[in-house]
């Protein structure tokens, strides 16, 4: 994965310093070729090579959170003895809300979680630090934009065609949804206008050849300095970010693309000494296991819900 492919990557799946993930569902590689000053050919056979390598298995639609009463959080753990940390994934995998496990080379793992309610998040965090049996367990919010519209049943049932491709053909889906393309395209345009919609893509740090993906989490010593960390950190690793984010006022997340375990040292000891940084850790992503189909549960609920308001109206 070259720099090129990076660049590729980011401009494509992400809001580079923005939401944690791509708002724009549909972005076309025209608009991608546009930005990065590259034909728009050469966009489409970037995105073929990464899928073909198996690096990106493919992607998916997810709903802002706020409109489905969820929240998201991330946690950091340590695994005691690293031997137990197979046996852990599986348990943490038929977890309520479980929707990614990053495994880490070491002891370490980290954990996204979909939950209701403080209460409940806080029973299943402590149900993590006992399982794991680490010393620590460092926990964010991942925060995504606020979103005020009202889903209309046509809303749900498009959300629900596209869930496992955001990119099938506006025929395809009007099809399924029994209702023209225009309406089709018009109501896709607002979900996204809105920000009710974002792209997620499912990845395969074991595809990447001669790289690896480093996780830097960064707290930031005090609110004010953290638009001057971030700015900084963007700048001196452009050529290997391929995922900023940046929403929460405490911490930021980088997902990086590096050649070798040495630059991840380098890395540390330079975020280590920025003005405004009050801590920060690297950790090697050796295995990514994916489980995004905790969002149907919540979707499909919300259908119900549309659908039941309309016979009952």
């Amino acid at each position: 994965m070259d720099d090129l492919d990076v660049r590729v990557y980011r401009e494509v799946f992400h809001s580079r310093t923005g939401p944690p993930l791509e708002s724009d569902v549909r972005k076309s590689y025209r608009s991608v070729a546009r930005k990065l000053r590259i034909d728009e050919v050469t966009i489409r056979n970037r995105v073929k090579k990464l899928q073909q390598s198996g690096f990106v298995k493919g992607w998916r639609l997810i709903v802002n959170p706020s409109l489905l009463g969820v929240k998201l959080a991330q946690l950091w753990f340590d695994v005691r003895p690293p031997s137990a940390k197979d046996d852990l994934i599986r348990k943490l995998v038929l977890m309520h809300g479980a929707l990614a496990i990053s495994d880490y080379h070491g002891s370490s793992l980290t954990f996204i979680l979909m939950y209701e309610s403080e209460i409940s998040a806080k029973k299943e965090f402590e149900l993590i630090a006992r399982m794991s049996d680490g010393e620590s367990l460092v926990r964010t919010n991942i925060p995504f934009p606020g979103c005020a519209i009202e889903l209309t049943l046509t809303d749900w049932r498009i959300i629900k065609a596209i869930q496992t491709d955001p990119r099938r053909s506006y025929s395809v889906i009007s099809g399924e949804v029994g209702t023209s393309t225009k309406t089709v395209r018009r109501r896709l345009e607002r979900l996204i206008e809105e920000r009710a919609v974002f792209v997620i893509p499912s990845l395969n740090p074991k595809a990447l050849d001669g790289a690896t993906i480093a996780d830097l989490v960064v707290f930031y010593a005090n609110p004010e300095s953290k638009t001057g960390v971030d700015n900084r950190i963007v700048s001196q690793f452009d050529s290997l970010l391929i995922r900023a984010e940046l929403g929460d006022i405490e911490h930021g997340f980088f997902n990086l693309i590096i050649r070798n375990i040495f630059k991840a040292k380098e890395i540390l000891a330079w975020v280590k000494e920025q003005p405004g940084v009050g801590r920060a850790f690297v950790e090697l992503v050796q295995d990514r296991i994916e489980v995004y189909e905790s969002f149907n549960e919540p979707v499909d609920k919300k259908l119900a819900e549309a659908s039941m308001s309309i016979r009952a109206s």
